[in-house]
């Protein structure tokens, strides 16, 4: 279980819920992957952190509207957020919330992607897919990954693949390796230079054909488990939802279940080396 000390830029770096009972679900997710949490930090609007055995996983914290549905977000790294954020309006996406400092932690910024379907959510994201950027100081981001109890993999539902291919290879300015692509899977992966098909850290997945149209475009975190089944049950009798029953595919078990308040967190069951 190495500790992550760095992240190179253009990759995941932090991801964190905004929760509308915040103490309540520190609780829930605790309690469902053995996260210790710290206690809220009234400095920063009651933010808090998730550790899994004295190594930082994520944030979470109140969410900014009453109106936004609880949500988990994720942040890719950068090591210049206001140029990051300029290339979001020049690739079309929008700035929900501008580089701001956070001391002595970092910057952050939250956009969305250009999307497809403005007018088919009223909630969080009316233009497009949700995501962040950290420009690191302190906080390194994530300390684990690709572990039982930390992140293994972000992806994007989208309903315009074709787009989001275009929009987050110019605002990552990396490459976009094509997985797939055929009517029946299309997809795609954000990769570092010289990785190939599978070697990404991050995917683009065409949901157009099954996500419902009130659901947008968003970004989807996996988080490691030993059992997706266990897990499932767990969050069950905590008080959540199994969104996606466990189920076998290509990439390993997956599930994907929802929290009492109604954010959704993907399951991923670890294969051990």
């Amino acid at each position: 279980m190495p500790t992550i000390d760095s992240h190179p830029d253009s990759v995941p770096v932090w991801f964190d819920l905004s929760s509308s009972e915040p103490v309540a679900a520190a609780k829930f997710y605790g309690d469902l992957f053995n996260w210790d949490c710290t206690e809220p930090n009234e400095e920063f609007g009651g933010y808090a952190t998730f550790s899994y055995q004295d190594k930082r996983i994520a944030g979470i914290g109140p969410k900014m509207a009453p109106d936004t549905p609880d949500y988990w977000g994720m942040y890719f790294q950068t090591s210049d957020i206001d140029a990051s954020v300029k290339k979001v309006s020049e690739a079309g996406g929008s700035i929900l919330v501008e580089s701001m400092e956070i001391p002595e932690l970092g910057k952050m910024a939250i956009v969305t992607d250009r999307g497809s379907n403005p007018d088919t959510s009223p909630g969080l994201n009316p233009h497009g897919a949700v995501f962040g950027f950290w420009e690191p100081q302190s906080h390194k981001g994530f300390q684990l990954y690709n572990e039982v109890s930390a992140p293994c993999y972000f992806e994007l539902q989208t309903t315009d693949h074709a787009a989001a291919v275009d929009f987050y290879g110019q605002v990552l300015d990396s490459p976009v390796v094509t997985v797939s692509d055929t009517d029946e899977f299309r997809y795609s992966q954000l990769a570092q230079q010289g990785q190939g098909p599978g070697e990404g850290h991050a995917g683009i997945m065409d949901a157009s054909s099954y996500l419902p149209p009130e659901v947008p475009s968003h970004w989807a975190i996996y988080i490691g488990v030993e059992s997706a089944d266990a897990t499932a049950a767990k969050a069950t009798e905590l008080g959540g939802t199994v969104v996606q029953a466990p189920e076998d595919t290509p990439y390993g078990r997956l599930a994907t279940i929802s929290d009492p308040w109604g954010a959704m967190i993907k399951l991923h069951q670890v294969v051990e080396s």
